[in-house]
C-alpha cells in the first residue's frame, strides 16, 4: 500500500510511468522499466521502508520488533533483488534498493518512538 499509492498517483501526471506500467501488466517483464521510473521506485521504496518502521514501532511499541521487521524486509529484498531479479532489472537498482532497507526501517521506527 505504501509503495503503490505514490506510484498510482504519480502515474496520473506522468505519462511515461502509466505507459510503462500498462506494458508491464500486459507482458509481466521487469526489463520494460526505464531508468527514470527505476529512480522513482528507489525513492518510493525509501519512503515505504521508513513507513514500515514507523508503523511497526507505533503498533508494536518495541524497538526489538522494529529490528525483526527490518530483518524480515531485508531478507525479502535480498532474495528478490540479489537473486530472483538480478540480471532482469538494472544491477544498480538491485543493489541500491536493498542497502537502505534496514537504515530506513530503523529511521521510521525512531521517528515513531519520538512521537509516542
Amino acid at each position: 500500500m505504501t509503495f503503490w499509492t505514490p506510484i498510482v498517483v504519480t502515474s496520473l501526471f506522468w505519462s511515461t510511468l502509466s505507459e510503462v506500467g500498462e506494458q508491464y501488466w500486459q507482458e509481466g517483464r521487469y526489463d520494460t522499466f526505464p531508468t527514470s521510473t527505476l529512480v522513482l521506485f528507489q525513492f518510493v521504496w525509501l519512503f515505504a521502508n521508513g513507513a514500515a518502521g514507523f508503523a511497526v514501532r507505533w503498533v508494536g511499541r518495541s524497538s526489538r520488533i522494529v529490528w525483526i521487521g527490518a530483518a524480515l524486509l531485508f531478507g525479502f529484498f535480498v532474495y528478490n533483488h540479489w537473486w530472483a531479479l538480478w540480471g532482469v532489472i538494472s544491477d544498480w537498482y538491485n543493489v541500491l534498493v536493498v542497502i537502505p532497507v534496514v537504515p530506513m526501517v530503523w529511521l521510521g521506527g525512531s521517528l515513531a518512538r519520538r512521537l509516542t
